[in-house]
This record gives structure tokens, C-alpha cells and sequence, in this order.
């Protein structure tokens, strides 16, 4: 993905808001999609060493 640098007072069209908010969507559900996983393999690994951090 990209970079989008925005100046001070820049202003999107109604089209490419649109366009950027669906952008950022997707991308969004993909990092969540990787995240899952992540989280199932840490599970997997070290499941005990998970629960012993989450009682801190």
C-alpha cells in the first residue's frame, strides 16, 4: 500500500473520499484477517505463556 501525504487544507472530492474509505476498509480486513491468525498461532505456541501476561 501507498503513502498518501495530505497538505494543510487539502480537500478530497466526494468520489475519492469514497474511494480512499474503501481503500482503508480493505486493508484494514486484511490486517484483521493476519491479526487472527497471529493470535492463533501465538495460542498454539506458548498458550500457558499468554495467560500467565494477561493476569498482570
Amino acid at each position: 500500500m501507498g503513502f498518501i501525504k495530505f497538505a494543510k487544507g487539502t480537500s478530497l472530492s466526494d468520489k475519492d473520499r469514497k474511494a480512499l474509505q474503501k481503500l482503508l476498509t480493505d486493508e484494514k480486513k486484511k490486517l484483521q484477517a493476519a491479526l487472527k491468525e497471529v493470535d492463533a498461532t501465538l495460542s498454539i505456541v506458548g498458550g500457558s505463556k499468554k495467560k500467565a501476561k494477561k493476569k498482570k
